[in-house]
């Protein structure tokens, strides 16, 4: 058996991976733009409570496997051994979603009186196996990514998201059932699992489903349940305001959160590091290079800082405008939720996981998850009884922010640092009245705008790159040392 040669460096497939990242992206926030814009509240609500479904389905029941396929694989790709390892996940996880789909199909009416939504009960019967495809892609493109093929990766990634905007336009244009959406979307993720086996076929790799037995699944559970607990209970901390919101609203109020409370890619830029990243500490935790990994962080978190905060005070300036503009003036109901997960998406960089991942924490990694989906479980009911729409928001952002601050103290005293090693002093407080004194001009030039009688596609673009674009430059000397510390770092 032959597995293909590495086609290009890591370098290389890591940035082309990122920029196919940013393009997928981009290509989803367009689809929400088409679908928010041309169906009635009522179709977006029921199209984004069945999108809240198949990702909350999918994350349960995932359960690290994505991991688990990643560390049995790269252990001895060319090994039986390993390769019945991967064909046993495979197994495990058609399983599970044979389950979960049979589940689903039988609690359908259950599920439509949870939202009070009677035209979700017979589109249930769609979505019952999008769970499984999802995981069984995401699955599947580690592996891919781990014989040398980004690029195929990269060519499939573009032409399906071609393909959904596709499905998307003949709804908006033609059909407008979100029946007919929910059929195409079924048929391409199909479709994309079976691009995926025919390539390993093609490529003298072919991987199918076996019936998982016992002695592997007990090393595969081993391994994969810890990070499978933590990327659940990251999941159902994203959702829990939902599901809040979809039990006690109707389907119209529903579509207004569910657009609000989305989270904007505005963290792009430091996201595209972790590809690099990663493996660097946790090489050099391995070598008990704390010193290293604290330099290395400290110029991470700045990048992240002087990038996605900026990005989030220009959008929270024309806020407005950006919902006009993604979603159209009905959802301007959602203002103060758009507003309250932008604060979410500026911190959200510092808590991610890597130098406790990295560093094998990750028991401690799921208690922080599990203490704090129990917080949101208790807090949004109860902030919802207290503000109403508008309370899971504020109760989902503080709870956010709280476990962003433990699991950065955790993960800087992992690496025996603290607040003053991770953050320079006079960057960041030059960087805060920067960003702040940027944010009042753009405040004026937006209310000029109006005055002028701009449009709101104009209003919104304007200010949102005038006031990128001035806090970037007066900070440029900060950004271009981070980015050149980390380029170096080996």
């Amino acid at each position: 058996m032959r597995r293909p040669g590495i086609k290009s460096g890591t370098s290389t497939d890591s940035l082309l991976l990122a920029s196919v990242k940013v393009v997928t992206l981009a290509s989803a926030m367009v689809n929400t733009m088409i679908l928010s814009h041309s169906l009635s509240l009522t179709a977006y609500g029921t199209y984004a409570q069945g999108v809240l479904l198949v990702a909350v389905c999918s994350d349960g029941t995932i359960l690290g496997m994505v991991d688990a396929v990643n560390y049995f694989f790269n252990r001895g790709g060319r090994n039986a051994s390993a390769r019945e390892y991967v064909r046993t996940i495979l197994g495990l996880q058609t399983v599970i979603g044979l389950v979960t789909a049979i589940v689903l199909v039988v609690a359908r009416g259950a599920i439509g009186g949870y939202f009070s939504n009677p035209l979700l009960e017979p589109l249930i019967v769609l979505l019952a196996l999008r769970p499984m495809l999802t995981n069984m892609m995401s699955m599947l493109q580690v592996l891919v990514v781990s014989i040398g093929r980004a690029r195929a990766i990269a060519v499939r990634n573009l032409a399906f998201s071609a393909l959904k905007l596709t499905a998307v336009l003949i709804t908006a244009l033609v059909t407008s059932s979100i029946a007919v959406l929910f059929v195409m979307l079924l048929a391409l993720d199909l479709a994309s699992v079976l691009w995926f086996w025919d390539c390993f076929r093609r490529w003298q790799y072919l991987l199918l489903p076996a019936l998982p037995r016992w002695l592997l699944v007990r090393d595969i559970l081993a391994f994969a349940l810890p990070m499978g607990v933590y990327v659940m209970t990251s999941s159902v901390m994203r959702q829990v305001g939902a599901l809040v919101i979809g039990m006690y609203e109707t389907t119209e109020r529903y579509a207004v959160y569910a657009n609000a409370s989305t989270v904007l890619p505005l963290d792009v830029i430091p996201n595209s590091f972790l590809t690099v990243i990663i493996p660097i500490v946790t090489r050099y935790l391995g070598a008990g290079r704390k010193d290293l990994v604290r330099r290395l962080f400290h110029h991470y978190l700045a990048v992240g800082y002087l990038t996605t905060v900026t990005f989030c005070v220009a959008t929270m300036v024309v806020a407005p405008e950006v919902i006009q503009v993604l979603y159209g003036a009905r959802y301007l109901g959602g203002l103060a939720v758009f507003r309250l997960y932008l604060i979410t998406t500026m911190v959200r960089f510092a808590g991610l996981s890597l130098i406790l991942s990295a560093a094998g924490r990750t028991r401690t990694l799921m208690a922080v998850s599990l203490a704090a989906v129990a917080a949101n479980i208790v807090a949004c009911p109860a902030m919802y009884a207290l503000l109403g729409f508008v309370g899971p928001a504020v109760a989902s952002v503080g709870v956010n922010l709280a476990m962003t601050c433990v699991l950065l103290r955790l993960s800087l005293k992992e690496i025996d640092g603290g607040f003053a090693s991770a953050f320079d002093a006079r960057t960041l407080g030059r960087f805060a009245l920067t960003a702040a004194a940027v944010a009042l001009a753009g405040q004026g030039l937006r209310a000029v705008l109006h005055a002028l009688g701009v449009p709101v596609l104009g209003i919104a673009v304007a200010v949102l790159c005038a006031v990128s674009a001035a806090i970037l430059l007066l900070n440029r000397r900060s950004l271009a040392t981070s980015l050149r510390e980390i380029n170096a770092m080996k």
